[in-house]
């Protein structure tokens, strides 16, 4: 998989369940959502939303090209990398923290030394999930100064 150059500046959000942020640069959000969709396809009963997380993720080979602010163009779409996990089914969040647990595990492995960051992007990702699973105030570890209110959207299969 080609990786990206990775800078300081964060231009990708995620919220996670509990509202906190997980803020990097583009390039280490498209990096981390290819290593984790790439997971998706050997979990049994995610092919659903493989498919539906697979349209967001960046194929420069194919003409994808950086937005400059976030994000990506493929043919007439603008695809943004910002993410709110709560408006994915209880089922497909599920699958999502097995992928991202199973690419890390893969990275630590393969100890690919051409990673740039994204054995830490998972590690810190993986690590902000624990924390909300032990019901950990947000603030306590987010890369934004507020807490994110609920979404009402729903989106990707499994509704």
């Amino acid at each position: 998989m080609k990786r990206y150059n990775i800078n300081n500046m964060a231009s990708a959000f995620w919220t996670l369940e509990d509202g906190r942020g997980f803020a990097r640069n583009w390039a280490g959000m498209a990096n981390m959502l290819a290593l984790i969709t790439d997971e998706l396809k050997g979990i049994k009963g995610a092919e659903e939303f493989y498919q539906y997380l697979e349209s967001f993720v960046f194929r420069g080979k194919n003409g994808d090209e950086y937005n400059g602010f976030g994000g990506f163009i493929r043919g007439n779409e603008n695809i943004m990398f910002n993410i709110d996990l709560r408006t994915f089914a209880p089922t497909n969040r599920a699958y999502f923290w097995e992928a991202a647990q199973k690419a890390l595990t893969k990275l630590k492995i393969q100890d690919d030394n051409e990673d740039e960051g994204g054995g830490l992007l998972l590690t810190t990702l993986l690590d902000m999930h624990k924390r909300i699973k032990k019901g950990e105030d947000p603030m306590l570890l987010n890369h934004m100064t507020i807490i994110e209110p609920a979404p009402n959207e729903k989106h990707g299969p499994g509704w």
